[in-house]
């Protein structure tokens, strides 16, 4: 699946990339056609590649509710991941999460990429709200979340929990 913003591309993983990124292998990254400084895919990203690998494999492809890429479309230089943690619950909800790497921080990549999968999610019948966490000093994503209307449902000592409703 692909998704567009004015100045990226979001793509779904697929097990090629996968594997590649579990290699940390650049060049089988360059091979299929984008570019990386090597900062991708960040250590959560990193550790949540056999998770995502798995629901490939169970979903037999991907349904969207699964792991993108933020490619940049001036340069096809993948700086950043966002996604779901999986399809919606039994009440409709997902979660979110994004990350830039660290040389493209503070572009406004997040919000843009976050911003568009949220109207994609939204738009599925099946999903009634979008969920977020953050570490609380994690200013840059609470910025972001707090920019997309994400509201705070509560928190603990180590997260605070994100809520989007979706409008009706």
């Amino acid at each position: 699946m692909k998704l567009e913003t004015n100045r990226l591309l979001l793509k779904t993983l697929d097990l090629n990339l996968i594997e590649a990124a579990a290699q940390r292998d650049t060049k089988a990254i360059e091979a299929l056609g984008y570019k990386t400084n090597g900062e991708w895919p960040g250590p959560d990203f990193f550790e949540a590649l056999p998770y995502f690998r798995e629901l490939l494999i169970k979903n037999n492809g991907t349904k969207g509710f699964d792991s993108w890429i933020m490619v940049a479309k001036d340069n096809q230089e993948i700086v950043g991941g966002i996604g779901f943690l999986g399809g919606p619950d039994q009440d409709g909800m997902i979660e979110i999460g994004f990350a830039t790497n660290k040389s493209c921080r503070r572009k406004g990549y997040c919000f843009e990429a976050a911003q568009k999968l949220i109207t994609w999610a939204t738009s599925q019948e099946a999903v009634t709200c979008i969920i977020a966490r953050c570490e609380p000093d994690n200013i840059g994503s609470k910025n972001v979340l707090t920019k997309l209307g994400f509201q705070i449902d509560n928190r603990d000592r180590e997260l605070i929990y994100w809520k989007y409703r979706k409008v009706m």
